[in-house]
């Protein structure tokens, strides 16, 4: 079980990661406009920006495995 958290805690760390640098490019005064203007790019940016909340959700979820104490029996 502890390896399963372990899994996806780096799994979610990954995902948080990706999304972070995905999410970067749309803090610029550039990003700003393209997101105002172009809906596919607003789409885009709360993937990302959905993407970071999730992946920080799954490592949360896999330190929970690997830290709370399993049932025995």
């Amino acid at each position: 079980m502890r390896r399963n958290g372990l899994i996806l805690f780096v799994v979610g760390l990954a995902v948080f990661f990706f999304a972070s640098s995905q999410r970067s490019g749309y803090q610029s005064v550039e990003g700003a406009f393209k997101t105002t203007f172009s809906k596919s790019e607003r789409s885009k940016s709360d993937l990302a920006d959905t993407g970071r909340w999730v992946g920080l959700g799954v490592a949360v979820v896999g330190l929970a495995i690997v830290f709370l104490p399993q049932r025995k029996g």
